[in-house]
């Protein structure tokens, strides 16, 4: 009898001992990733960046969360690299497919769930030069199916230090990454106010949503233009909003 009460003693000592070492690991590793994300004003980085995902929000919130990405500066990078990843990436896809399927069989809308490739990609834009170490992971975008040519922009907006990347797009067995590339050079050189706003700070500010949506028509007319070039043949409108002409066939 003595013998088992000895066994048990020392069982249920292991077992307390196993217990506080699983609770002090997990209390270093949740205190760890706290750490590793960075906050402003009493706001984690991720909090900051669901404000540039919520249409709902006034241009004012936009603005703040791009003020607040600037304060914590390149401590931000890997936490929006992160954002970035093929698994995360992936991970999207999924949610919104799951979302599509959700909003066919509504009856009600059902709230978009939060897209973090966006999210990065507005706080990377506040960032400019800051984000210069980002620059290695916004080029694997353009490896994707589709590539982002949003990458593209951002390389931009973070100064010479992204002209390579512009540089080396140009050669780029992908038409529509080569021509966007060679929007965004044109825009550095003419100093375009879709690249460098007049306003960059404050509520009225261009937000980054605004200036991608002006970026993406740059690369449209350029692309009209290209196409008119290698086809002066077809008669394109002088509004684009317009319906083109069918194509004349010719005689047989």
């Amino acid at each position: 009898m003595a013998q088992m009460q000895t066994v048990n003693f020392r069982t249920i000592i292991a077992i307390a001992l196993l217990a506080l070492t699983i609770c002090v690991v997990g209390c270093f590793t949740g205190g760890h990733q706290n750490t590793n994300e960075p906050s402003y004003q009493n706001r984690r980085l991720s909090e900051w960046l669901r404000d540039f995902d919520n249409y709902n929000l006034p241009p004012e919130r936009h603005a703040l969360a791009a003020d607040a990405v600037r304060h914590i500066g390149s401590p931000a990078v890997p936490f929006l690299l992160e954002r970035l990843s093929e698994k995360q990436l992936n991970q999207t896809k999924v949610e919104m497919q799951k979302w599509h399927d959700r909003q066919e069989r509504a009856v009600f809308n059902v709230d978009r769930p939060a897209i973090p490739e966006r999210e990065a990609m507005a706080a990377l834009d506040a960032m400019g030069s800051e984000a210069a170490d980002a620059l290695p992971v916004l080029e694997k975008l353009l490896q994707h199916d589709p590539p982002d040519e949003q990458a593209l922009y951002l390389a931009a907006r973070i100064g010479p230090a992204g002209v390579p990347m512009l540089t080396k797009a140009l050669t780029n067995e992908n038409k529509g990454v080569k021509l966007a590339a060679q929007v965004c050079l044109d825009m550095i050189r003419s100093r375009s106010e879709v690249l460098y706003p007049k306003i960059l700070v404050g509520s009225n500010a261009p937000s980054f949503e605004r200036r991608i949506c002006e970026f993406n028509s740059k690369v449209l007319q350029a692309a009209v233009v290209q196409y008119s070039t290698n086809h002066p043949d077809i008669e394109l409108p002088d509004d684009l909003n317009q319906t083109p002409p069918p194509p004349s066939v010719p005689p047989r």
